[in-house]
């Protein structure tokens, strides 16, 4: 018996196996055989710049194929003068990169202008506005970026904890405004991750699908979350385990919004751009005290959590800001920084609906009071935005 179960799921694999080769069989006739005769045009040549180190009197660029046909970098133009210059391979094929440096006495605040020019003649511009020297990554440098992290990110967010005791006074009825309000500082930062998040797709290498990283970003970390979700279910059997899950859920997804944050921030200084990222700071500073209420507006009403619940919250939602001041000012890659987007666009709807399934009774969006707490998140998210 087990043999005559085991015949049918075998020809199954052989069926499968079978429609998988005459696929690829397909793919590869169009690919090596077809386009020799459905295509007899001139090549398009394309190169992105996905990062630019400066150091003093030396440029570096780190170059990938955008396109699909084969580039061969022959000459550069550094503020319209034909400047020598060494390459690790000067022929890239679909998708490959390399590394190219010059040695250019480069003035500190004046603008670049980059002009590569490939075999066949096409010229490929990449502009400064203003430039400055590459932070390096020295044990200064890291400790600066980090700070700056826990300004923005960590302390912020456990300053905003410490709502807790005022809203353990107030009456149960008044749990349901501070959820809407939660709801509404979410679904700001939903918008405001999408928005930036498309900004960054658009900078990354065509080829490499910015948008399409955002949107695997989102997809897998709802699938992971809604895993660990159901495992914490599962695992929890406290009473009053509910409502500090939920904040753990909520500190994740805004920690992973933060990651964000730090990336530009981390990305504007590594650029010079220091007006931008003085105020990015300032922003952010203010922006991320109201998720700290966010993250506790759950708990209100319920018994208090031990400390280390709260520093684990405040870690948790604060720290990844951190990592992305690190990542945006030592290696800022526009088609990571989309990924990085999409996993905290994803992670932040999981939370509003997560919240939001939990919403009942006189607690429910449809009811007053949680429905003007929604309209004041979204207000107060808004009116500290503006500082950004």
């Amino acid at each position: 018996m087990s043999t005559a179960t085991r015949a049918p799921a075998a020809t199954r694999w052989i069926r499968l196996a079978g429609v998988l080769a005459l696929l690829g069989a397909l793919l590869f006739s169009f690919t090596f055989v077809g386009k020799l005769t459905l295509r007899d045009v001139p090549p398009v040549e394309a190169v992105a710049f996905e990062r630019t180190i400066l150091e003093p009197g030396k440029v570096e660029l780190h170059l990938r194929n955008d396109g699909r046909d084969e580039v061969r970098i022959a000459q550069i133009l550094i503020n319209d003068a034909y400047w020598t210059f060494e390459i690790g391979d000067p022929v890239l094929g679909r998708l490959e990169s390399t590394v190219l440096s010059a040695e250019y006495p480069w003035d500190d605040g004046n603008p670049l202008a980059i002009t590569l020019i490939t075999s066949t003649g096409v010229t490929i511009v990449h502009e400064i506005e203003a430039a400055s020297a590459t932070p390096e990554t020295d044990a200064r440098t890291i400790w600066t970026y980090a700070a700056l992290g826990i300004y923005i990110g960590l302390i912020p967010v456990l300053i905003g904890l410490f709502a807790f005791p005022f809203l353990k006074r107030m009456p149960g009825r008044w749990l349901g405004f501070f959820l809407g309000l939660t709801i509404g500082l979410l679904v700001f930062l939903l918008v405001d991750t999408f928005a930036e998040g498309s900004e960054l797709a658009g900078e990354a290498p065509s080829a490499l699908d910015g948008l399409g990283l955002f949107a695997i970003g989102a997809v897998l970390v709802v699938l992971a979350l809604t895993w660990f979700e159901g495992w914490q279910k599962r695992r929890s059997s406290e009473a009053g385990s509910e409502p500090l899950r939920l904040a753990y859920l909520i500190a994740t997804g805004i920690g992973l919004h933060n990651l964000g944050e730090g990336l530009a921030v981390g990305a504007a200084l590594a650029a010079g751009e220091v007006g931008l990222g003085a105020g990015l700071i300032v922003g952010f500073a203010l922006h991320n005290t109201t998720e700290g209420l966010a993250i506790v507006s759950p708990l209100g009403g319920k018994e208090r959590p031990s400390l280390v619940h709260f520093l684990g919250l405040g870690a948790v939602a604060g720290l990844p800001t951190v990592v992305g001041a690190w990542a945006g000012g030592f290696a800022f890659s526009a088609s990571w920084a989309s990924l990085a987007f999409g996993v905290a666009f994803g992670a932040i709807a999981q939370v509003i609906w997560t919240i939001s399934r939990s919403m009942k009774g006189e607690a429910a969006l449809s009811r007053g009071l949680p429905a003007v707490g929604l309209a004041v998140g979204l207000i107060v998210m808004y009116t500290t935005g503006l500082i950004v």
